[in-house]
């Protein structure tokens, strides 16, 4: 396919490629970084793999490329388990640190989850969740480890042998684990929901008595919520007791087939979904959701048809012709409904950088008007991979330190980001780069990270 070009040496000879008998010389393949003598050769060792993963060769044959796919994902468990060996090293180093100089001593452990959620790009809650994972595999399922680290096992299988098995004293989960992972390859094909089945039997077996006081609990538990979707949608999701989802699950049922068989056109999905909302808010055939929303947009997608998004706040991004619609309707007839339906506020940006107008405070409380404002500027919790609702407003660097309450200071966090920032060895410091908000944060462990504000609509992201 491509003609290979001769190429010579400084004197005119060719290159060294083969010796007097006219046998090629065996290409020299430099020595890959050994692990475990050094920290710097073990980060050697990393790259040097990344590097080869990204140049595998790209031809061969199908069954090839098969047999390429299943020996990384055999290498992804293996890597996935030494990230639970260095998670546990991280921890106990900053363990031993906290208890010689004496700080956080009723928990040492304390923000060591939301350094792993960075060091994993996941959320502090998904970090704080993968430390208690670690501890357990470590410590009460020594099998699923070992299948781990040998590759056997991915972390999703890992994961649910974990979460099924968490509630368990610790001497019944390592009995578990035991007569789960009694043969090598005993997991071998067992998909996630064969295997989530085949734990909550062994874990049944072992807390028997406990089971019904579980299940009663767990109804505490339950909760209802609506998420962001794609393409002007949310998604509900929630959590009920046995016998509240199948009653529910019956009543959409039932009242969807009633009116399909009496010639309703809309599909039995779309009518499960429209009798849920009648049902919840109480609204009848002829009624519209009232709602007040609140919409972020450039004068250019309001007046000028410009299709540049818009943001809802508590939604994200939305396109310029639905946000338009929503305020104006779709016919002139619908205006005054609309109107009567959305509140618009508006709120100014700087024309070039889009920042919104700062507004200060000499309170150590952030107004409402400023904490609305940084609530839209931020829109998630401004902790590196966090990405939680905003639940409250904090001072980047702390009144106590002499930080002022403005929008330039101020952050939106979720509860347990803020309380975390405020461990011996986190700082954070807003960063002028004269466009949007940006705070830089240095943690415990010594890594940094640049948190910045979304873009607001009309600016480059």
């Amino acid at each position: 396919m491509f003609e290979e070009k001769n190429q010579t040496g400084s004197r005119g000879e060719p290159p060294d490629e083969t010796v007097g008998s006219g046998h090629p010389t065996p290409r020299i393949i430099p020595s890959p970084p050994r692990p475990g003598r050094s920290h710097t050769e073990d980060l050697a060792y990393l790259e040097t793999i990344r590097n080869g993963l990204a140049q595998l060769f790209p031809g061969g044959t199908a069954a090839e490329q098969y047999e390429i796919m299943e020996r990384i994902e055999r290498i992804k468990g293996t890597a996935c388990g030494a990230q639970v060996v260095a998670a546990s090293m991280m921890e106990k180093g900053l363990v031993e640190i906290r208890v010689e100089s004496g700080t956080h001593e009723n928990n040492p452990a304390y923000g060591i989850g939301v350094q792993a959620g960075q060091a994993r790009r996941e959320s502090s809650a998904k970090g704080r969740a993968f430390m208690a994972y670690c501890a357990r595999m470590i410590a009460d399922l020594p099998l699923t480890f070992a299948a781990l680290l040998a590759g056997d096992i991915n972390e999703t299988q890992a994961m649910i042998i974990d979460k099924e098995s968490a509630h368990l004293l610790a001497a019944d989960r390592q009995q578990l684990d035991a007569d789960l992972l009694r043969s090598p390859g005993a997991l071998e094909g067992m998909g996630e929901r064969m295997l989530t089945d085949q734990v909550r039997r062994l874990a049944y077996t072992y807390d028997s008595a406990d089971a019904l006081t579980r299940l009663e609990e767990a109804k505490t538990c339950r909760y209802a919520a609506a998420f962001p979707a794609r393409d002007g949608m949310m998604k509900l999701s929630g959590s009920l007791s046995i016998e509240d989802g199948l009653a529910v699950q019956k009543a959409l049922d039932e009242e969807a087939a009633r009116l399909k068989a009496a010639g309703d056109p809309r599909t039995l999905a779309q009518l499960r979904a429209d009798i849920l909302v009648d049902r919840v808010t109480g609204r009848t055939v002829t009624e519209e959701t009232k709602i007040m929303l609140h919409l972020v947009m450039t004068d250019r997608t309001l007046f000028q048809g410009d299709s540049e998004p818009a943001h809802l706040v508590g939604y994200g991004t939305v396109p310029a012709s639905w946000a338009r619609i929503v305020i104006a309707g779709r016919e002139p007839a619908d205006r005054e409904h609309y109107r009567g339906m959305v509140s618009l506020k508006r709120i100014y940006t700087h024309p070039d950088t889009g920042a919104l107008t700062a507004m200060d405070s000499r309170s150590r409380q952030f107004p409402q008007a400023l904490r609305q404002m940084i609530n839209i500027r931020d829109r998630y919790c401004r902790t590196p991979y966090c990405n939680a609702p905003i639940k409250e407003f904090d001072h980047v660097v702390q009144h106590s330190r002499g930080g002022e309450t403005s929008a330039l200071n101020g952050a939106g966090r979720c509860r347990a980001c803020n309380a975390t920032k405020e461990q011996a060895g986190w700082d954070e410091r807003v960063q002028d780069t004269g466009g949007r908000h940006t705070i830089v944060i240095t943690t415990p462990v010594g890594a940094t990270f640049t948190s910045v504000a979304p873009p607001m609509p009309g600016t480059p992201l």
